[in-house]
């Protein structure tokens, strides 16, 4: 033994000199008391998991404890010689938690036969010290959603922010947490990091029938969490048994034809399917889960003010999800995990909709592959040493050249009619009026349309090696420790404009100057590795170790994690002269990067106040790395921008230093009864060491960097009540109250102020996802087999499910302006009224639904339900124009101006300004969806 734990020192010594993602939890512990049916302890009991290789003895007080128990719902059982055996089935194990199971033994004189009892998670986690939220397999299974992420969306103190924020569309929700950038929230899958370190966006999809867990934690997490400041969202998913199960699904909106139970068609068509079980029949060898989707949407995003569904805007994709798990000794196990992703989808933009050959076109790829072995030491100890690869890569371009560069100036390119700046001229309408002029100008100028003239491909990728070291001390203390190290390969290419990139009148490259790369060849196509511009290598490492307390009811958690990062690139000697004097920059103009170390300590405590209410406070520091796009710059086209200045574009500042949040946290959690638990928490966070984009002055032009500028203050308060299921009837309410304040939203937001070479006032203003009320209350109605009302003789509704989730909001903040054409092509720039996000738009509400009514088929479970997403069909409108507060018109031809370009119209070409303006404002950005029917058929065993 002490040779064993000397080799666990030392891989974890090795772990901790290596980044972090943060380490996300996959195992939980249960704990508890046998005793007799008189109350007394029984010593000596042995208590096993089924389906695990994990047990313990009750000891002389009757106590007992397991650690390491993958998350999930297992089958607990019980045996003591004279007492008859106990069985407990669906005891839920989530990960980072202790589940609390008593044991009650009878002896066989007052007992025959097993005692089988149904667990149910408790209504108050006990040794939770800050907020946590668990979704379970079977919620997201009744909940009228898709998505782990849109799942985690209905929490309390999370907005699922619709608006574009950054530079990139996202398919997936943006969620914030308690008031913090997007990027300030972390994605797991089964402990590994799903997230795009370029970016902190996630564009992985999971499918709902492998996911078997979710937990999202608001803040104050354990010191085992870390380079994340808001929130974790951790997906567990699912993992074989011993007996084979599996399920197919279908789900479309084009069952019933154009025109479905009186709503719209919008083509969208989801298969699942998956399989688990064990590798060999018969035999522990070990187990295995498959699941695979494939999804195809018409239009990916119905929007409420369009009356079709939108063109141009489909999406087609794949995902597989496979883990194997091998007990390789009664000591040792290794699970092997893989999970892919991929996402080939159209953009519809409203400056379009005249040439939709051109919308813009995303290539979304995720792959990784994971493995761990644990080694158990002993009942009370063991580790857990792993490795994962992790890649994702988008391509965004023209809709018709896509990825091929040297396309795209194949044809002249078609610009703008200025009398008619809203729309690029194209040939997708050649019947209506305007349509004809559009589709003219395009001929006229001898090309097929506006190519979008702008061309990105970027590319991260990992390698991770990590470790943890979990031993129960005694039945009070739990100490963790663990480390982690990555090296990750950045790639990133960028033409701006792509059109001049290539001749093909002369077969030669024009124009290598325009493109922001590194770790590409000049046309995007081959990876580069070498030189001054080759692959970004950063380096990032985390070591961190917690003690658990728990001892009547107390529960302190208390831990210490320190975080490393190398961006591994040199930085600018000097920003005032960054060519040193010269025409080029050299190697003599460069320097080392900084590297930066950080030490965060976090403390939580939970208490009890009796034996239906417990209080918990704690207080942390965390910090996290910038995105790593905001680090890197690509030197030639940095050189070739100092030298000429020209157009806005950002360059990354290698020597960024981490940004940070102090969080204090102090909640209460109350059982109402047996079956209802309410819980209230109050926040507030300070944030320093933001990113923000800046102008730096140099010679002989300036240029535009990140730097640590900004900061926020958030407080809020999230309110949760659970109701279990009473009288077929379950509920959960989530409200949320938050005031989010700071200098910036995101690192671009002062990206005009950058370009005009101004200087912000420091003032701080709402954020743009400062929402201040948010309500989601789910209610589910479930009748089992043998329940409901009886018409001749038949149950009709036995095996009914009714899920309904109602969504109510207050308006995200916006800047008034002055009236003024907001929806032009041309170069504009608005005249605020106000002070920064100083109004708000409209409150928002949306009431889904999902029925389901399950059958018995040839020894299969067969579910058919209709998914209904805003049941009401509200128009909600998601965004405003500044000028009018109001998503339907800008007022902008009330103005002298707009009446100018309404004569020059009528007098010109013929068209009426507001049918044409009209089209013009509809953006496809104001609203969300419309109501949507779905209708989906389920078959499992």
């Amino acid at each position: 033994m002490r040779h064993t734990n000397r080799g666990v020192i030392a891989i974890l010594t090795v772990l901790a000199l290596g980044p972090a993602h943060a380490l996300a939890g996959t195992t939980g512990k249960l704990a508890g008391a046998v005793k007799d049916e008189k109350g007394a302890p029984l010593p000596g009991v042995a208590i096993r998991v089924e389906g695990q290789r994990l047990g313990a003895l009750s000891d002389e007080q009757g106590n007992y404890f397991i650690i390491g128990i993958p998350a999930g719902a297992y089958t607990v059982k019980a045996n003591l010689m004279g007492y008859s055996a106990f069985s407990a089935e669906n005891v839920q194990i989530v990960p980072d938690f202790t589940t609390t199971l008593d044991i009650s033994m009878r002896s066989e004189a007052v007992q025959i036969g097993e005692v089988r009892v149904e667990a149910e998670r408790p209504l108050l986690q006990r040794d939770a010290t800050s907020t946590t939220r668990f979704i379970s397999a079977d919620q997201i299974q009744r909940l009228p959603t898709r998505g782990y992420q849109e799942a985690a969306a209905q929490q309390a103190g999370i907005v699922n922010f619709q608006r574009l924020i950054d530079r990139e569309s996202q398919n997936n929700p943006t969620l914030i947490i308690r008031g913090g950038r997007p990027n300030e929230t972390a994605y797991y899958v089964d402990g590994f990091s799903q997230q795009d370190p370029l970016t902190g966006y996630s564009t992985t999809s999971i499918n709902n029938n492998a996911i078997q867990e979710v937990v999202v934690l608001n803040g104050g997490f354990n010191a085992e969490y870390g380079r994340i400041m808001s929130g974790v969202v951790n997906v567990i998913t699912k993992e074989g048994a011993d007996r084979y199960s599996g399920a197919l699904e279908a789900l479309s909106d084009n069952f019933g034809g154009d025109n479905t139970v009186g709503a719209k068609t919008y083509d969208y068509n989801l298969y699942d399917f998956n399989l688990g079980g064990p590798i060999l029949p018969g035999r522990n060898f070990g187990a295995f889960y498959f699941s695979g989707q494939r999804r195809y949407y018409g239009d990916r995003s119905p929007k409420a003010n369009f009356d079709d569904p939108l063109e141009s805007n489909s999406l087609a994709g794949w995902s597989f999800q496979g883990k194997l798990n091998f007990p390789l000794t009664e000591q040792l196990n290794l699970k092997l995990g893989g999970l892919t992703s991929d996402d080939d989808w159209r953009e519809y933009l409203n400056s379009y909709r005249f040439n939709l050959a051109h919308t813009p076109r995303y290539e979304d790829v995720n792959r990784s592959v994971t493995g761990q072995v644990t080694h158990t030491l002993s009942k009370s100890a063991f580790y857990a040493v792993g490795a994962s690869w992790f890649f994702t890569e988008r391509k965004r371009g023209d809709g018709l050249y896509f990825d091929d560069v040297r396309r795209y100036g194949e044809f002249p390119q078609t610009n703008l009619i200025p009398e008619i700046p809203w729309f690029w001229p194209g040939t997708s309408d050649t019947n209506s009026a305007l349509g004809k002029v559009l589709a003219a100008a395009s001929a006229a100028a001898g090309g097929n349309g506006h190519v979008f003239d702008d061309y990105l491909r970027r590319q991260s990728s990992y390698w991770a090696l990590r470790g943890d070291y979990t031993h129960q001390l005694n039945p009070f203390h739990q100490l963790k420790a663990g480390g982690q190290f990555d090296r990750h390969t950045l790639r990133f290419y960028q033409h701006f404009f792509p059109v001049e990139f290539y001749d093909p009148a002369g077969d030669s490259i024009k124009n290598t100057r325009d493109i922001d790369r590194y770790g590409f060849s000049v046309d995007g196509k081959d990876e580069v590795d070498e030189g001054r511009d080759g692959a970004r290598h950063p380096i990032t490492a985390s070591f961190y170790a917690q003690d658990k307390y728990e001892r009547g009811g107390l529960v302190v958690n208390a831990g210490l994690r320190w975080d490393y990062i190398n961006t591994d690139v040199p930085a600018l000697r000097s920003e005032n002269t960054p060519l040193g004097g010269n025409s080029t920059l050299d190697d003599v103009d460069l320097v080392e990067n900084k590297t930066y170390s950080r030490v965060s300590p976090r403390v939580g405590v939970g208490f009890p106040v009796s034996d239906r209410t417990v209080l918990h406070a704690n207080w942390g520091q965390f910090f996290q790395q910038p995105n790593l796009q905001d680090l890197y710059v690509a030197y030639r086209f940095l050189e070739h921008k100092v030298r000429t200045g020209g157009y806005f574009v950002g360059f990354g500042n290698p020597n960024l230093k981490p940004e940070r949040t102090t969080a204090y946290e102090v909640g209460i959690a109350h059982a109402l009864s047996e079956r209802a638990a309410l819980d209230l928490t109050a926040y507030y966070k300070d944030v320093k060491d933001l990113v923000e984009i800046a102008t730096i002055p140099s010679f002989p032009n300036n240029f535009a960097s990140y730097r640590n500028r900004d900061f926020a203050t958030i407080k809020g308060v999230d309110l949760g009540l659970t109701l279990r299921r009473v009288n077929n009837i379950a509920m959960n309410v989530n409200y949320s109250l938050s005031f989010a304040k700071g200098t910036g939203s995101v690192s671009n937001t002062q990206r005009n102020i950058a370009w005009t070479a101004g200087q912000p006032p420091k003032q701080t203003s709402p954020l743009d996802f400062d929402q201040r009320h948010k309500l989601s209350m789910n209610v589910d109605y479930a009748l089992g087999k043998g329940e409901g009302p009886s018409w001749g003789g038949v149950r009709w509704l036995e095996n009914l499910d009714l899920n309904v989730l109602y969504n109510v909001a207050s308006g995200t903040p916006f800047t008034p302006s002055t009236p003024f054409d907001e929806v032009t092509l041309a170069a504009v720039a608005s005249q605020p009224t106000g002070p920064v996000n100083s109004r708000y738009g409209p409150w928002t509400q949306s009431l889904d639904l999902k029925a389901a009514r399950g059958f018995d088929w040839a020894g299969a479970n067969v579910q058919a339900f209709v998914w209904v997403l805003n049941l009401l069909d509200e128009d909600n409108a998601i965004t405003v124009f500044t000028s009018t507060g109001s998503a339907n018109t800008t007022g902008y031809l009330s103005t002298p101006e707009g009446q100018d370009v309404a004569n020059n119209l009528r007098n010109r070409y013929g068209l009426d300004a507001a049918q044409v303006y009209a089209l013009a404002l509809q953006n496809q950005a104001l609203y969300s969806n419309p109501r949507q029917v779905r209708f989906g058929l389920r078959v499992g065993f």
